[in-house]
Parts: C-alpha cells; structure tokens; sequence
C-alpha cells in the first residue's frame, strides 16, 4: 500500500479520513444513496430505500480497498454512486480534488476515462454481438477517437495478452470463452482508457474457485504495473482479507467498521464485523473459532432501525443504542468503528 489512513479530519459536513503524507485519490463525504419506491397510492406518503445513508471514508493513491458485507447492504449501490452510474442524493464525492457531484452528465465525461468498472456478471456484462477486440476498443473508439487504426489494434492486443487472451483470438464473440475468461476481457475493457481508479464490483462471485485465485492474482498483478488504485466489492471475506489493504464493512447502507486487512483478519472490534468473521473457515482441522450466530433478519432498507442500525441483531445492545446514531471513531491506528459500546 503506498499510503495509509491514519488521521481523520472532522469538516462541518461529516468525517472523512484524510491520508498522511499526500492527498487522497478518492475522498467521499457524508455520501446517501436513496432509491424512491414507485407509489401504488398517491395518498401514501412517498418511500425510499435508504441503499447509502451518510457514508465517509477515502482511498489513498495506489490502494486497494475491500467493501464488505450481506447482501443489500448497499455495496454495488455505493460503488456505482461514485462513478456517478447512480445519481447521489447528498453529499460529495471528490476524485482528483474535483466534487463529482456537482458536475453535469457533459462535464462528467472526462472523468470516466479516468474511473472505469468491472461488473459481476462475466455473461451479462459483454455484449455477444461484438467480438473481443471490438469488446475491448469501444472505449478506446470514445475516449481515444484519434487514434489510428494501426495504433488501436495495437492497443487491444496490448491489453488481451496482459490479461492472458492470445491476440489471436480477438475476432471471436464471448459464448466461445469461459466464465474466467470472460471476466478477463472485461478487466481488459477497463483497462483500455489507462484509468487511475477501478472499481471491482464481485469480479470473482460467478467464479469457480480456482478460477477465482486467478483473477485476483492478475487484479494485483496488474495493480503494481499500472499503479491502479482499487475498491474490491465482495461478500467473499477469505478473498477482500487476501487482496485489500484496508477493509470497508457496510450494514444496512451505513459504514460500521474501517480497518487494515490484518486487523480485519485478527482483531475485528465492531459485533456485525466479529459475527462476519467468525465464519471463516479456520486453516487447520485441529483449530477452533468461536462462532458468532446472528439472530433475526437485516431489516428493511425502508425503515430501517433507529440509533444504530445493527442494534437489533446485535447481542451487547442496550436501550441508549436506539437513541444515537453512532458515529466512526478511532479505535487504533487507521482503525475506525461506529460503536457506542466498544
């Protein structure tokens, strides 16, 4: 990692870790994502899902960050809000020191060249009427039109054999190639504007797992050769502990827990991220980990709890915990936990 979050800075809109030694690459603050339900009635009073609610972090140049956590807890919307592929409600998202949200769909543009994605789904994701060159050159035909033709052929076979697909096969359409390398020619499709950050939302989810180590190992791989900087979506703890430095854990559309992947691993301190943890599979039959069984279910994003958000599965919540809203407080060195008991 070449920087790490240590220090928090507290503006009047909310707190943002800021890194030591150099500005951030990606600073987001006070961010809400709130999706309207369609209203059967128009006399009911209008309805959102509460998908991002007041979230704050940053990432420093270089790093890789795992978001983590059960499904609906705002994961994808989040990493979708910050490439503006969702429109937030409130809040800031700055990259490069420019507030994206404050900019128009047409000033927008020379960002996304800058800030691409890899979706989940290898299958759905690649369009099976291009073939794999022309899956890869789309981006450079938007963002590189001056490009000549020679140089863009180039830049495509470039691009193939750093995810390791021959050239050669460029001229074929997706359903000839597997789910792995599928998700490769999708990693090569982000590649191809040269871009500073990426967001990877569940790249290895649909995976086999041995198909899944080596995706990751070409995420890291091509990490260190073009100084990529990366937010990891996954609900796979064993894989975001292996690839990020830091640990980003959400419950509910709120951030409970920021820490480093070792304190992650060894030393969680919010309960959700304990209970989360608890269930890895330990390395050695002889060893034993204490399970932490979660009751009940995450409640709706609609009306969700009042306080803290957790309170209601949490088994060392009290009455006060309904009353505050809990914000990130340092709980070590770049270590953060929204907890009112811990």
């Amino acid at each position: 990692m070449n920087a790490h979050i240590s220090d928090i800075e507290t503006p009047e809109t909310g707190a943002v870790p800021i890194t030591n030694g150099g500005k951030p690459l990606l600073e987001v603050d006070s961010l809400r994502v709130h999706l309207p339900l369609r209203n059967i009635s128009p006399f009911r009073l209008k309805r959102s899902i509460k998908a991002v609610d007041g979230i704050s972090f940053c990432i420093a140049p270089g790093e890789i960050v795992g978001v983590v956590g059960e499904s609906g807890s705002g994961k994808t919307t989040l990493g979708r809000s910050l490439l503006r592929l969702v429109t937030p409600s409130s809040g800031r998202i700055r990259f490069k020191g420019t507030d994206l949200t404050a900019l128009s769909s047409k000033e927008m543009y020379s960002f996304r060249r800058q800030m691409q994605m890899v979706f989940q789904d290898p299958y759905s994701s690649l369009n099976p009427r291009m073939t794999v060159a022309e899956i890869v050159g789309d981006p450079l035909s938007i963002h590189k039109a001056h490009l000549t033709t020679q140089a863009r052929l180039s830049r495509i076979a470039e691009l193939l054999s750093q995810v390791g697909i021959s050239p050669a096969h460029g001229t074929r359409h997706p359903h000839a190639f597997s789910g792995g390398q599928r998700q490769r020619i999708a990693i090569a499709r982000a590649l191809a504007t040269e871009p500073d950050f990426v967001v990877a939302d569940e790249p290895v989810s649909a995976l086999d797992v041995s198909v899944q180590a080596q995706i990751v190992n070409l995420l890291l791989d091509l990490k260190e050769r073009h100084a990529l900087t990366i937010l990891f979506i996954s609900h796979d703890l064993r894989v975001v502990s292996h690839i990020a430095d830091r640990v980003i854990v959400m419950y509910l559309g709120k951030v409970v827990e920021i820490a480093p992947a070792e304190k992650f691993r060894n030393a969680p301190a919010h309960p959700y991220t304990e209970a989360l943890v608890s269930a890895l599979p330990v390395p050695h039959p002889s060893l034993r980990r204490a399970r932490v069984v979660l009751k009940g279910e995450v409640p709706s994003a609609v009306t969700p709890p009042s306080g803290c958000v957790f309170r209601t599965r949490c088994s060392i919540a009290s009455a006060e915990c309904a009353k505050v809203t809990p914000d990130l407080r340092q709980a070590g060195a770049g270590h953060w936990i929204a907890c009112i008991k811990r």
